[in-house]
C-alpha cells in the first residue's frame, strides 16, 4: 500500500512539473507521547493515504493556477476538507460532552436502589361485618414478597408474552421492540403496542414510589430518568431479580400491589397456586386495571386473557390455548353472579366514619362493622323486585332503603339501584323534602303540649296569607279526631295544629328527635317543607320504639392487623329519653293506626308494625316504619325501616299516584316479610285492605274515602 502511494505521489509531481507536497493533517505530538503510542506514527500514515485517495477523486485535481501569487483547487479543496474533518471533531467531542453532563444532570437525583422505600401505599383498610366476614377494602393491599423460583414458569412467561416478549435480549431499552411497536402502531393509525420494556415499566414504577416523578409527568426529562434508571437496574441486577421486583411491585387494580396480592384478591389463593389461565387474566389486567378487572368487568376480562394465551402459544410458552381459555374462563367465572354490590354503599359510608373517628389513617386497620348481611339481602331484593316491575308505571328510576336498630346501629343500606353506575349515596347524602312523613313531629308536640288522640279538629281548607293549604284527594267532613286526621294525612288539619300549638314548639320537638335545620318561621315545614336524609328521619322514627333519642352508628370497633384496639364503641352508650311516657304511647297509636287502616296498610304485615307515608308532590315518595316485637325477649329484634323513591332530576316528576302509601310501602313490607319469621301472608301486589275491627260510624264514612284514594 506505501509503495503504490508513493509512486501516484511521484507520478503527481512530474506532471505538474513540481512536487506536490501533501501536508499531513495530524501533525506528530511530542516525543514523549510518541512514544507512549508505538504505532502512533503508522496511523498518521494511513491518514495521509485516506486523506489523498479522497483527493483523487476530485475533478480537476490537478489543475494549477498559472497565476502567480495564488493558491491552487487542489489546496483550496484541501483545506475545506481540513476544516469540515475539524469541525467534526470539535463537534463529536462537544457534543458527547454535552451527553456526558446532561446525564450526570437527570441522574443526580435518581433513587439509591440500595435504599428503596418499603412502604410506598396508601393505609388498607378492610372492612367486615361483626361476624367477621370481610365485606369492603379501601386502601392498597400488599402480600408478602414472592421469588420467581417459586412461582410456575408460566407466570412470568404470561407477563413476557405481552409486555416484553424480548425481556432476555435487551439491556433494559428494546430498540427492535421500540421500531416494531411504533410501525404497528403507523400502521393501524392508532396505539395498539408499547415499545416500553419490563425493566423500564420497573424503573417508572420505582420513580413513582420514591417521588421523583409523578404518575401524570409525560415530560421527556421522566422519560430520560426512566431509560437511565433501567440501564442501571440491567447493569445491577439479574433478569430473574428484575422479574422479581416488577411482579412483587405492579399495580394490578382494586387496590392490589403485587401479585400474590392481587391473586388472594381475585382468586382467593396464593400466587404459585394459580393456573395457566389465571396467570394471564393477571397478565392482561396491566393494561388497563378498571377495564380489564375480572371481578367487575368479566366480558372484558376473558376477551383479554385469550389475547394474552394466544401470545404465550405464538411464543412457544404453551399450547392449546383455545382450550385453555374455554377450560379455565369455566372454572373462573363459572360461579359469577351478576351484582351490583349495593353494600358497596353501606361500606363506603363505614370508611367515611373511620376516617372521622381517626383522622388521618396512618396504619393498616380492620373495620368491624354493624353490617347484618340478611337483612341487606333483604333490603336489596326488595328494592330491586320494585324498580324492575313498577319503575316504568310510576316513572321513577331510582329507591333506596335502610334498617336501623332500635339502638341506632345501620344494619343494612340500599343507596340507590346500582352503585356501579352511581356512587352516590340516597341515604345519606340526598336532603329531600319528606312531605306528610314529618306530620308525626306536629302531632307529637301537640300531644305534649296537651292535646289528646281523642280531640277534635277542623279538617276544611286553610289560607295562611297568600298561601292556602290543600288536601289530596280529601273530601271535607268537617271535625275530626286528631287520630283520623292523622290517620289519613289531612294536611289541612295537621295545619291547623302547628299554628294553635306554635311552630316554634314543632322545630323544637324535631330538633329533640335528631331534625334540625327546622323553620320556625314558616308554616309550611308543618306538612314537609324541610329537607332531610333518609338515615335521620329513620333514625328520628326509630325513637318512638322507647322514646329514646337514636343516633346512628355502623362502626363497632377499630384494630390494627395486629390486634391493637383503636376504637370501641361504647354499648352504654345512650341518651336518656326525651319523650314522656304518654305522649310515646299516643304517637304509638297514631303510627299503628297509619298501618292499621290508613295510608300505611300495604305495610301491615302483622301488628307490631307501626309507620307513616309521604310525599313531596310527585318528586318525593317515603315510607318510614317501625317494627317492636311485644315480648321482651325479641325486643333487640326491633328494627327501623325507610324507603324513598322518586328521581334525581327533579324535572323528571313521577306519576301523580306515586304516593309512599304505594311503592314505598310495599318495599318496606316486601323487606319485613323477607327479615321476620311472623308475618301476614298477603300478596304485595293486592291493594284492597286487610280485614278491620270493628269500627265507629266515622270510621265507616272515613274509609269509604280511603278506598278511593291514598293520601300523601
Amino acid at each position: 500500500m506505501l509503495q503504490i502511494y508513493r509512486e501516484q505521489k511521484n507520478n503527481l509531481a512530474k506532471s505538474i512539473q513540481k512536487p506536490l507536497k501533501v501536508k499531513r493533517l495530524y501533525a506528530p505530538r511530542p516525543d514523549k507521547f510518541v512514544g507512549e503510542h508505538k504505532n502512533f506514527h503508522e496511523l498518521l500514515r494511513i491518514l495521509d493515504i485516506i486523506y489523498f485517495i479522497c483527493c483523487l477523486n476530485s475533478k480537476n485535481i490537478f489543475q494549477v493556477s498559472r497565476r502567480r501569487g495564488t493558491r491552487s483547487r487542489y489546496q483550496k479543496k484541501k483545506t475545506i476538507f481540513s476544516i469540515l474533518f475539524k469541525y467534526f471533531v470539535y463537534t463529536f467531542f462537544a457534543g458527547f460532552a454535552v451527553v456526558a453532563c446532561a446525564l450526570f444532570y437527570f441522574s443526580k437525583d435518581l433513587p439509591d436502589l440500595n435504599n428503596l422505600k418499603t412502604t410506598i401505599r396508601n393505609p388498607a383498610v378492610v372492612v367486615q361485618t361483626y361476624d367477621g366476614a370481610i365485606i369492603g377494602a379501601y386502601g392498597d393491599l400488599y402480600e408478602d414478597v414472592v421469588m420467581v423460583e417459586d412461582l410456575p414458569r408460566y407466570v412470568p412467561e404470561a407477563f413476557m408474552s405481552v409486555e416484553d416478549r424480548r425481556f432476555f435480549y435487551h439491556f433494559g431499552i428494546d430498540f427492535i421492540g421500540f421500531f416494531r411497536a411504533m410501525y404497528k402502531n403507523l400502521l393501524l393509525g392508532k396505539v395498539v403496542e408499547g415499545g416500553s420494556t419490563i425493566t423500564q415499566q420497573l424503573a417508572k414504577n420505582i420513580l413513582i414510589g420514591e417521588g421523583v416523578v409523578t404518575h401524570y409527568d409525560k415530560s421527556v426529562v421522566r422519560k430520560i430518568k426512566e431509560l437511565l434508571l433501567a440501564m442501571w437496574l440491567e447493569h445491577k441486577f439479574t433478569k430473574s431479580n428484575i422479574m422479581m421486583m416488577y411482579l412483587n411491585r405492579v399495580y394490578f387494580g382494586a387496590g392490589a400491589y403485587g401479585i400474590d396480592a392481587a391473586s388472594r384478591k381475585y382468586f382467593n389463593k396464593q400466587a404459585r397456586d394459580m393456573t395457566i389461565y389465571e396467570a394471564a387474566l393477571l397478565a392482561g389486567l396491566l393494561k388497563a386495571p378498571s377495564r380489564y378487572n375480572p371481578a367487575s368487568n368479566s366480558q372484558n376480562a376473558q376477551e383479554r386473557a385469550r389475547v394474552v394465551l394466544e401470545a404465550m402459544e405464538s411464543q412457544k410458552f404453551i399450547e392449546n390455548a383455545e382450550k385453555i381459555a374455554k377450560e379455565g374462563a369455566k372454572k373462573v367465572f363459572s360461579g359469577e353472579k351478576k351484582t351490583d354490590n349495593n353494600y358497596m354503599y353501606f361500606c363506603d359510608y363505614v370508611y367515611d366514619q373511620a376516617k372521622k373517628i381517626l383522622g388521618d389513617i396512618e396504619d393498616d386497620i380492620v373495620v368491624v362493622s354493624t353490617f347484618d348481611i340478611g337483612k341487606q339481602k333483604a333490603a336489596e331484593e326488595a328494592v330491586q323486585f320494585y324498580i324492575n316491575t313498577e319503575s316504568k308505571r310510576y316513572n321513577f328510576s331510582e329507591a333506596a332503603s335502610v334498617c336501623i336498630g332500635r339502638d341506632g346501629k345501620i344494619m343494612a343500606m340500599v343507596g340507590g339501584r346500582s352503585y356501579s353506575k352511581s356512587q352516590f349515596n340516597r341515604v345519606t347524602q340526598a336532603l329531600r323534602m319528606p312531605g306528610s312523613a314529618f306530620k308525626i313531629f306536629v302531632y307529637g308536640a301537640a300531644l305534649e303540649y296537651g292535646y289528646q288522640v281523642d280531640d277534635m279538629i277542623s279538617d276544611a281548607p286553610i289560607t295562611i296569607g297568600n298561601w292556602t293549604a290543600k288536601n289530596y284527594k280529601w273530601r271535607s267532613v268537617g271535625q275530626l279526631s286528631l287520630l283520623d286526621a292523622f290517620t289519613h294525612s289531612v294536611n289541612s288539619s295537621c295545619i291547623r295544629l302547628a299554628k294553635d300549638i306554635g311552630i316554634k314548639r314543632v322545630a323544637k320537638f324535631a330538633n329533640k328527635l335528631g331534625i334540625g335545620n327546622v323553620s320556625r318561621h314558616d308554616m309550611s315545614v308543618a306538612i314537609g317543607t324541610t329537607p332531610v336524609t333518609l338515615k335521620d328521619l329513620t333514625c328520628a322514627y326509630a325513637t318512638f320504639m322507647d322514646g329514646t333519642p337514636i343516633w346512628s352508628y355502623a362502626i363497632l370497633e377499630i384494630r390494627t392487623k395486629d390486634g391493637k384496639i383503636l376504637y370501641e364503641r361504647d354499648a352504654n352508650d345512650r341518651k336518656s329519653k326525651v319523650i314522656d311516657e304518654e305522649t310515646l304511647e299516643n304517637c304509638r297509636i297514631l303510627l299503628r293506626t297509619v298501618v292499621r287502616r290508613g295510608t300505611g296498610r300495604a305495610a301491615n304485615v302483622n301488628e307490631h308494625v307501626y309507620g307513616k307515608s309521604g310525599s313531596n308532590g310527585d318528586d318525593d315518595a317515603w315510607f318510614i316504619c317501625f317494627y317492636d316485637p311485644d315480648n321482651p325477649e325479641e325486643k333487640d329484634k326491633g328494627f327501623a325501616c325507610g324507603v324513598w323513591i322518586g328521581n334525581d332530576n327533579n324535572k323528571v316528576q313521577m306519576t301523580h299516584d306515586s304516593t309512599g302509601g304505594r311503592i314505598p310501602a310495599r318495599i318496606a313490607a316486601r323487606f319485613m316479610k323477607n327479615v321476620l319469621q311472623n308475618y301476614v301472608e298477603e300478596e304485595e301486589e293486592d291493594e284492597s285492605p286487610p280485614a278491620r275491627p270493628k269500627k265507629s260510624a266515622l270510621d265507616s264514612v272515613l274509609d269509604s274515602v280511603l278506598d278511593a284514594a291514598l293520601d300523601t
